[in-house]
């Protein structure tokens, strides 16, 4: 993956099964213009249904941090 797409989720406060479709859809939408979707602003109740649901081993998660934010992805070897 060369590009990094940022998604800010913070607006995200009482997530739903919606709001978990419209994040896998937007990650496969990224993947297949060659990005990764990095998620930004990532609240506490968020981080706790992607690890409940095991989305959190699928997504860059970032937390809250400045837009400017250096984010370094590592392709895994093998």
């Amino acid at each position: 993956m060369g590009r990094i797409e940022r998604y800010d989720v913070s607006t995200i406060e009482q997530p739903t099964r919606a709001d978990l479709e419209r994040l896998a859809r937007r990650r496969l939408d990224a993947r297949r213009r060659g990005c990764e979707l990095v998620l930004t602003g990532v609240g506490e109740r968020l981080r706790l249904l992607l690890a409940l649901t095991g989305l959190d081993e699928v997504f860059v998660i970032v937390g809250a941090g400045p837009p400017d934010e250096v984010v370094e992805l590592v392709e895994p070897e093998g």
